[in-house]
């Protein structure tokens, strides 16, 4: 089982890039925002309008009379009063940014939201942000007098509650973590005459002090227990007496209200209308004197209760949102039951006991809405494995707690999948609201879980614990290593695209779908480990390390710096300044870098020794359009590239799996370029870097033999190389694509497809929808793998799309992040050819990638599957369920968490919704899947590694209306003799054997 790949304690992997992204803010959308929100910040009252009152009949009076003077409009008998948002507030909410929240208000306006699912968002990362912001405006505007009734807003916060479990669009693996924290971050008891009594409190406080308005006026709009760390600090300053006193009283008073403990369990029972339901529960709340652990599984079984029975719907919404309630405050006293049990005044607990208590907190998680119950099963698996071996060996149970500690990174996920709906706008203007998922997860019962869990590790591992070294602080959680390396480099933190060199080490606050070329990666999602970027990291060695976000935030120091960077195959990270280097650390890096053989021109300093492509296997006669079920494996590097002719060689093997398609070959593209004269764009006209219609190759030549044969070696460096080879490549790339293409080579284009069936019957001009793949003759070569490098251009439909996008392909080995990966890895860059493979389109409902090995977790007949909904899925680093598929036994990796998926549509793709469920491969398809991956393996002769060791297979698939296709199928490049620089041995923890039998009834210190 794959235990590196998600095995690390307590990693909060966020994610960002570890989403499907919905469109990105455009032009528009950021000037609307900036200009409302400056607006906000502006105005007196920020968002908010003057204070209206809206009476028993529904009519909304203000409460200030244009005289000035301040009145009771509704004669006493207001249904509220409250504040309005602004129209520039109002046009925040319009782009899915909901401030100025109220709850009485949105109660009564609540038919007028489109989207009351972004409305909850606006909530919950409102209240967020000011309560961990207290001086920013937009808090200090929640304190202004008048806002609102905190009696209004007492009474109106459980209706409004009840409106959205109410809701038709309300599903419950979807919402219903929104709807459990936005009970708990504004839970109040709706006990009118205790909340008379603090504002009434509040209000005396301010009369002896004016100083205490501000707290006054917060205490009067909406009760909180976030209040009482402020009202404490108030306090703090002032002398004993009876100002003092009646501070402390309203602090006593609001924890009254906000308070979750087990009397307040007790209390919530009756309230509860169903008869069987109140009945069950009574008889699952452990009494005082329950020992501890097993009160923590009563708890968690009650918050699993909760959450079923809010998703069936069998009770009424009243009792729904009751339910929620008991679960939040069930997760309260679990949490505080929990810290007695890891920690007891005497003696410690054995590691069955810190198992059981870690099931019983993945059952929590699950009630508090962070694990959905497919992952509670999964983990409820592996716990029950440990727990009922008659015998344990080391090695196992620390397979296990990789497992286990997989609940941490899937609550994330469900975090951040929660919120993504309305992610771009909120980061745009209140960046810190992305640090929401960890606050989540902080204030939840896996808080407990990490800490448990972190004992056990210790414990397991009989030896040293992986401790990581980031910048001298030594860590156990937080920091996971994908790909072993070396790097050291300067340290670029949240560069912009192009702001680093390959001889940087850069940490990104997510992943993206594409990456320049870099010495070492750090982010704080990884996407998914077949993604594009992932597969080249681990190809060229470049050491690659997902950070937690509390980890994430200490680069920012360290920025401009130059540092040290190590992965070690066994797991373990060290980082620090290069000023801070030991004796022990400068012989490792001159030992590793002598053993590796590192060249500086454009090494990515992982490539290894240049790459070398034998000319004298190229058959350039081809030059017409080929049947792609003519091609075959060993056409591949002679008439096109490996794409095409391992995609031929599935075709003659599955003929009914693989769409029909083309391939354009190598001799096609190299007539063209021979052909070609230079067309300079008009952006670059007058810039001297090149004569129009001069011969193309002549050119090419000489851009390359002063950027390889002159400024590499001189030592330039990154900026001036970059700045100096990107405009050529434009000049490149604009003349490839302003060629006419050769008539023989169109006509036998449109020829081929006409022939095949793949011209609309009723218009031959159109196409009846096909992808067009670049596919070089560098694509994976021995330590290279090129995925994500080669333009693809989705469901191109007139001819003359395909003609256009056939030399749009042509030209894309020459876009700088192509040309900085590949180009300056191989020993002849001018012998980089593509060829081309125009491929059917295929209206993929799900799509991904298989590696048949468990790459990670050694099982060489295992399989690796990541899929995702909708078309492209895995490989651009977007979510996906990711499996590891052995005889007998499926592994959950991850879950596909994602609002959105990419579809097909004319001339390309568009996003739209998931569908929302927690399988994407049915149990059928998963079964085809593995068969024909098996069969893949059995009829292709493998592919041999430098050390006659064979390949897996890397296989892209997609299902439509439940059939399955290939889409291609390469041998899986990893850099294989990275894993074992024996250099880098000296960082590895000490460890205990891993045939070692352990004792679940020891006792852990």
């Amino acid at each position: 089982m794959t235990v590196r790949v998600l095995g690390g304690l307590m990693l909060a992997m966020v994610a960002a890039a570890a989403l499907a992204r919905g469109p990105a803010l455009t032009d528009a959308q950021i000037a609307k925002l900036d200009q409302n929100w400056r607006l906000c910040l502006a105005k007196k009252k920020g968002p908010y309008t003057k204070n209206y009152c809206v009476c028993q009949d529904g009519e909304k009076r203000p409460v200030q009379l244009p005289d000035g003077s301040i009145v009771s409009p509704c004669s006493g008998n207001a249904r509220f009063c409250a504040a309005f948002r602004e129209p520039w507030a109002q046009a925040l909410a319009d782009e899915g940014m909901y401030i100025a929240n109220l709850f009485s208000r949105d109660l009564w306006q609540w038919d007028s939201f489109p989207d009351h699912h972004d409305l909850v968002r606006g909530y919950l990362l409102e209240k967020f942000f000011v309560e961990t912001h207290p001086q920013h405006k937009l808090a200090e505007m929640r304190a202004y007098g008048g806002l609102a009734g905190a009696e209004y807003e007492a009474r109106d916060a459980p209706r409004f509650f009840e409106r959205y479990l109410a809701l038709d669009s309300f599903k419950e693996p979807r919402h219903y973590l929104l709807a459990y924290d936005l009970q708990r971050r504004f839970y109040v008891r709706a006990d009118q005459g205790d909340i008379v009594k603090v504002r009434n409190l509040a209000s005396a406080i301010h009369r002896q002090r004016e100083s205490f308005k501000p707290l006054r006026d917060a205490v009067h709009n909406q009760i909180s227990a976030a209040l009482i760390p402020r009202i404490a600090a108030y306090r703090d300053q002032l002398a004993r007496g009876d100002t003092r006193a009646r501070v402390e009283e309203l602090i006593v008073e609001i924890q009254k209200l906000t308070s979750l403990d087990e009397a307040a369990l007790q209390a919530q029972l009756p309230a509860i209308e169903d008869a069987p339901m109140r009945k069950a529960l009574a008889a699952r709340l452990p009494a005082p004197k329950t020992p501890d652990l097993e009160a923590v599984t009563a708890l968690a079984d009650v918050m699993v209760s909760a959450r079923r029975t809010v998703e069936a719907k069998t009770v009424s919404v009243g009792d729904r949102r009751r339910l929620i309630d008991l679960a939040i405050t069930a997760a309260a006293v679990l949490q505080r039951r929990t810290a007695q049990l890891i920690e007891p005044a005497d003696g410690g607990p054995t590691a069955r006991q810190l198992l059981r208590l870690l099931a019983a907190l993945t059952d929590a998680a699950h009630g508090a809405g962070l694990l959905m119950e497919r992952e509670r099963v999964a983990l409820g698996r592996t716990f029950a494995r440990l727990l009922d071996a008659p015998t344990l060996v080391r090695g196992d149970l620390e397979r296990g707690l990789g497992e286990a500690a997989r609940a941490i990174e899937w609550a994330q996920a469900s975090t951040l999948y929660a919120f993504e709906e309305v992610r771009a706008p909120w980061i745009h203007l209140l960046p810190d609201t992305a640090r929401i998922p960890d606050d989540v997860l902080r204030g939840s019962p896996l808080l407990a879980y990490g800490r448990a869990l972190q004992r056990l590790r210790i414990w397991a591992v009989g030896g040293d614990p992986i401790r990581h070294e980031i910048f001298g602080a030594l860590l156990d959680q937080g920091v996971r290593a994908l790909n072993p390396g070396l790097a050291h480099g300067r340290l670029r933190v949240a560069p912009r695209a192009g702001g680093y060199s390959r001889h940087d080490i850069v940490a990104l606050p997510e992943t993206p779908a594409d990456l320049e070329p870099a010495a070492g990666i750090l982010t704080r999602g990884e996407g998914n480990v077949v993604s594009h970027v992932q597969l080249l990291a681990r190809a060229l060695g470049i050491p690659n390390v997902v950070l937690a976000p509390d980890v994430y935030e200490r680069f920012a120091a360290h920025a401009g710096r130059d540092v040290f960077f190590i992965s070690t195959p066994g797991g373990r990270v060290v980082l620090k300044e290069m000023t801070a280097m030991s004796a022990k650390d400068h012989a490792v890096l001159a030992e590793y870098t002598r053993n590796e053989r590192r060249a500086d021109e454009g090494s990515l300093k992982g490539g290894g020794a240049k790459l070398h492509i034998d000319k004298t296997r190229l058959d350039l006669t081809p030059q017409r359009a080929l049947d792609l079920a003519a091609t075959r494996r060993s056409d591949s590097g002679i008439r096109c590239g490996p794409k095409a002719a391992f995609l031929g060689e599935l075709k003659h093997l599955f003929p009914d799996k693989v769409a029909r398609g083309v391939v354009v070959p190598f001799g096609a593209y190299h007539a063209h370029y021979r052909r070609a004269r230079v067309a300079v764009p008009s952006e670059l006209t007058g810039a001297g870097i090149a004569h129009t219609g001069e011969p193309l190759p002549a050119f090419v030549e000489r851009t390359y033999a002063t950027f390889f044969g002159e400024m590499m070696p001189s030592g330039a460096d990154e900026q001036t190389l970059a700045a100096w080879i990107r405009p050529r490549l434009t000049v490149i790339r604009h003349s490839i694509e302003r060629e006419p293409l050769a008539e023989d080579l169109r006509r036998s284009i449109h020829d081929e497809l006409r022939r095949l069936g793949l011209l609309a019957a009723d218009d031959p001009t159109q196409t009846v929808g096909v992808f067009i793949r670049s596919d070089t003759n560098v694509e994976d070569l021995d330590n290279f793998n090129g995925a994500g490098l080669n333009l693809t251009l989705f469901n191109r439909r007139t001819l003359a799309d395909v003609d256009a996008g056939l030399k749009e392909v042509w030209a894309s080995p020459f876009t700088y992040r192509s040309f900085s990966w590949r180009q300056t890895l191989i020993d002849e860059p001018l012998w980089v050819l593509p060829s081309v493979v125009i491929l059917e389109s295929v209206p993929s409902e799900k799509s991904g990638v298989l590696v048949t090995s468990d790459i990670d977790g050694g099982d060489p007949r295992g399989m690796l599957i990541a899929t995702s909904e909708g078309v492209g899925g895995a490989v651009d680093g977007t979510p996906a369920e990711t499996l590891v598929w052995s005889k007998g036994y499926v592994d959950l990796l991850t879950m596909f968490k994602s609002p959105y998926r990419r579809l097909l549509q004319r001339d390309g793709t568009i996003v739209r919704p998931s569908t929302g469920r927690e399988f994407v491969l049915e149990d059928a398809e998963l079964r085809e899947l593995t068969t024909t991956a098996a069969a893949i393996r059995a009829r292709l002769a493998p592919s041999r590694a430098p050390d006659g060791g064979e390949r897996p297979w890397d296989i892209e698939f997609g299902f439509a209306n439940g059939k399955l296709w290939l889409f291609q199928v390469r041998p899986f490049v990893g850099n294989d003799a990275l894993q074992n620089v024996a250099t880098l041995a000296a960082f590895e923890a000490k460890r205990a054997g891993l045939g070692d039998e352990v004792s679940l009834d020891e006792g852990i210190p």
